[in-house]
């Protein structure tokens, strides 16, 4: 079930977004300015790109915990090679082969040998995290060339480059998700497997595809995370994969499978980002904000749950 983006609950959402975001404008002097807003749009850029991924997972009642590693790794794999001198071309597209690869290794475990998806994203995150450790010595990369900063803190035509790849990715997952058969049997897969099954349609292969696209996902926004910093660190993947689920919720995807839009978890990001950036510029320390993001993700999680079993036991009564 695709779900409408005028309905009540969006609506809602949009509401209080819009009045928080306006009181923390009042309370915090800095919260509005250009700078500060330009900087956080190129922030989100790394959990929107995250989030695309992560939400085709979702809508199939999985879950991806890998891109944490994932993002670490892949930027590791890309930034050895450009320190060794290959081509950037061929650096960018030796990591994000490396997450496709790995997200599939993922879909191929999930769908064959029936692991829960909980448990095998997390260890394949685990892993990647590992390799990276391993990769970099434990120590951080950094110092590469101009051209490879550039692509994460450069701007075209006034815009920062990151805000292309973002619109790249958002308009190739909305296509995919909404102007496709493969988007179709995603969300029918999410609401029904029995009826997919039935209607002849592999399930493997569209599992297969949607833990291989989070993986590349997850691969592009290590790279783009990487050429921000002008470092490669082992575990820079920190809490993305936590704020990829939660700009997924946000954005309305059902933690229950079936339904959500692809290109929301994109305002979801942005409206996570601009709190973190809130909670950092009044000081608060980010276990704190962690905590805050958690007990978010749980309340929305839990009434998203709520409503759709009310909604399910009316179907049956009637």
């Amino acid at each position: 079930m695709k779900g409408k983006f005028l309905n009540p609950k969006n609506l809602i959402l949009v509401g209080l977004t819009a009045a928080a975001l306006t009181t923390a404008g009042l309370s915090i002097p800095q919260f509005l300015t250009m700078e500060n807003i330009l900087n956080v749009i190129r922030q989100t850029a790394i959990v929107s790109l995250v989030s695309y991924g992560s939400a085709m997972v979702i809508i199939v009642r999985g879950i991806d915990l890998s891109v944490g590693g994932l993002i670490a790794f892949c930027a590791m794999i890309s930034g050895i090679m450009m320190k060794s001198g290959y081509p950037m071309v061929l650096c960018f597209a030796a990591g994000i082969l490396c997450g496709g690869l790995m997200g599939l290794f993922s879909g191929v475990m999930v769908e064959k040998l029936e692991v829960p998806a909980f448990i095998t994203t997390l260890v394949i995150g685990q892993v990647a995290t590992g390799l990276a450790l391993v990769l970099g010595g434990g120590n951080s990369l950094g110092g590469f060339s101009d051209a490879y900063v550039f692509i994460g803190n450069g701007a075209l035509l006034g815009v920062p480059v990151s805000i292309y790849i973002t619109a790249f990715f958002v308009t190739l997952s909305y296509l995919i998700m909404n102007r496709t058969r493969l988007g179709v049997h995603i969300y029918a897969l999410g609401g029904n497997e029995q009826v997919v099954k039935n209607q002849g349609v592999s399930t493997a292969k569209i599992r297969y595809f949607v833990f291989a696209y989070s993986g590349v996902c997850a691969a592009v926004a290590g790279i783009l995370l990487s050429a921000q910093m002008n470092t490669v660190h082992p575990q820079q993947g920190g809490t993305y994969q936590l704020d990829a689920v939660a700009a997924c919720v946000i954005g309305g995807v059902n933690m229950a499978g079936g339904e959500g839009k692809v290109y929301l978890a994109l305002a979801g990001a942005l409206t996570l980002r601009f709190l973190r950036n809130a909670l950092n510029l009044i000081g608060l320390h980010p276990y704190y904000q962690n905590l805050i993001v958690g007990v978010l993700l749980i309340l929305i999680v839990g009434v998203s749950m709520y409503r759709r079993n009310k909604a399910l036991e009316k179907s049956l009564i009637f």
